[in-house]
């Protein structure tokens, strides 16, 4: 409950500020979307297929007409209608009063969904030249919206809405004047208007506002109590860790449903409805943002304390990028979205954004190549931080693994960063990925060494690998490789199970001292090799060492 109540305390303001700034500024915004287009070019051609009053399409007359009954303007408002010039007595007024009413309180559907097709649609059950677009009803009574394609004297055609329609409007109007929820209300509240908007519709728009933020904090509060039970039952933090994230979003999302429903139980005239639905989807779609960038942030909370290592520091920097990248394509997403609801043409936005893209692309190419590079790096995960890795010619650990470049430690202690475009692209051997490291070493034994001797070394020292505790005993062997001119060769090869370097040598290095002293107790020794005495006055065997030995007996002088 307390979480709730922090909840209530940080959301209300906002969506007080919500309801009270983006309502006019969204309803100003669609008017300006539907405002019949005007003629601003003197050329034939637009003076042909335009018209000033936005009447080249059915939804423009529907619009324009609603627009003008709106702010009282009925003689504009006649100019959308098809009324009989050859009848007297017709009370223009009192048929847009009408049709208002109807479009208000009866019409079935919304502005956005009537066709936008200058051209006609056929339908064999209209009369001609007739398109209906909406019907109205009340109380089981249903009456077709219908509109008439006619010419408009330029070699052009509009469109009207139907004398047949409007000849049997009357009747239902009158059915729905007697239900009008404004009958019982205040002369005041309906008279007064705020932006064409009667007083009492933007009063019950912002009194729902704390009504639904009620509604919508009961329904979390109901939800939170189970999850919470459940998370102290099954003793799963993070699935309470969750929702304690998510909950903002979700009251959000509940207060605005909540709000919804009571609107709907108010009759608004259509043109509020039209831009209450555009608020409305506004803040359901800052609901679902908001939801996913808390998943976000949960997401990437929970991979961190899982990669919290000093060798995952590349995976780290991997889920630090796919972190701010989802939250820039969260907010990039909910930023085109809101201004596709407020009426605005995206298609040349997102034209600019592709070719920028493009350009960006383009002038950052390299660095683009290193960044999938090291995304390619981590996520195949052939190295890690502290493997042991050769690079071509280059051999060390791997000390970091960045979006950009990795860096290697030699042996020299040098530290060599290597770009991870070349580095995706280039044959990278982990040598700390071995499961165990091979001996390989050739022991020459003197000439003198007898075949019994030998024969007895060759037992002992096999004898010996296969019994070593850090040797693999199927694998082991020691033969007799060549008969040399100075020497007795003996090839010995194993293998040490540890993938541990340190751990090798000091294994390597007490299997040699082993085969010493085998050696030794077989009566043998190991081949020495013979030192060159140059006689006085002999000659060198090649000019390079006469050179040599002049310069080292000028450097002893």
């Amino acid at each position: 409950m307390r979480n709730v109540r922090a909840s209530l305390r940080h959301l209300l303001p906002l969506t007080l500020l919500l309801g009270l700034l983006g309502a006019p500024l969204l309803s100003q915004t669609f008017l300006r979307t539907l405002a019949p287009p005007a003629i601003t070019a003197p050329s034939a051609l637009v003076q042909k297929n335009s018209d000033p009053l936005g009447r080249a399409t059915p939804r423009g007359t529907l619009t324009g007409f609603m627009a003008a009954a709106q702010v009282g303007n009925y003689d504009r408002a006649a100019e959308y209608l098809q009324l009989p010039r050859q009848e007297t007595g017709i009370d223009s007024a009192r048929v847009i009063g009408d049709l208002k009413a109807l479009l208000d309180h009866a019409y079935v559907g919304r502005l956005g969904t009537v066709t936008d097709n200058p051209e006609l649609t056929y339908d064999p059950h209209l009369d001609a030249n007739h398109e209906r677009i909406g019907e109205f009803s009340v109380n089981g009574k249903e009456l077709p919206l219908l509109m008439v394609r006619v010419p408009d004297g330029n070699n052009g055609h509009i469109w009207l809405i139907s004398w047949s329609t409007l000849s049997k409007a009357g009747e239902l109007a009158n059915d729905v004047r007697a239900h009008e929820v404004e009958r019982r209300m205040p002369p005041a509240l309906v008279h007064h208007t705020v932006l064409s908007i009667p007083l009492w519709v933007w009063l019950a728009f912002l009194l729902l506002i704390p009504v639904a933020l009620l509604a919508g904090a009961a329904a979390v509060t109901l939800v939170s109590f189970p999850a919470w039970l459940l998370g102290r039952i099954k003793h799963r933090a993070a699935q309470w860790e969750v929702w304690a994230n998510i909950r903002g979003p979700v009251l959000l999302f509940a207060t605005a449903a909540a709000h919804a429903i009571g609107m709907r139980m108010i009759t608004v005239p259509l043109l509020f409805r039209e831009y209450y639905l555009r608020v409305q989807g506004t803040a359901l779609l800052f609901a679902v943002a908001w939801l996913l960038w808390d998943f976000v942030t949960v997401w990437t909370r929970r991979m961190r304390r899982k990669v919290s290592a000093p060798e995952e520091r590349g995976t780290l920097s991997l889920i630090l990028l796919f972190h701010r990248v989802l939250k820039v394509l969260i907010v990039t997403a909910a930023l085109l979205c809101v201004l596709y609801l407020a009426g605005f043409n995206l298609s040349a936005a997102l034209a600019g954004l592709g070719i920028g893209g493009i350009a960006v692309a383009l002038a950052a190419q390299k660095t683009i190549e290193n960044l999938f590079g090291g995304i390619s790096i981590l996520t195949d995960r052939v190295m890690r931080v502290g493997d042991l890795c050769r690079v071509g010619d280059t051999v060390g650990k791997v000390e970091d693994i960045g979006l950009r470049s990795t860096r290697i430690r030699t042996f020299d202690r040098g530290l060599i960063s290597v770009p991870n475009g070349t580095l995706a692209a280039a044959n990278v051997e982990n040598l700390s990925a071995r499961d165990k490291l091979r001996i390989f070493a050739i022991v020459s034994l003197s000439q003198s060494t007898s075949r019994v001797q030998i024969e007895a070394v060759l037992a002992e020292v096999g004898a010996m690998l296969r019994e070593h505790p850090q040797v693999e005993s199927t694998s082991c062997w020691i033969r007799l490789a060549r008969l040399g001119t100075g020497s007795i060769d003996l090839e010995m090869h194993a293998y040490v199970l540890t993938y541990e370097y340190s751990e090798f040598i000091n294994v390597r290095q007490d299997i040699l001292l082993r085969v010493m002293q085998i050696v030794e107790s077989c009566g043998t020794s190991l081949a020495s090799t013979t030192p060159i005495i140059n006689v006085a006055g002999a000659p060198f065997a090649n000019t390079t060492e006469a050179t040599e030995a002049r310069a080292m007996g000028s450097g002893q002088r």
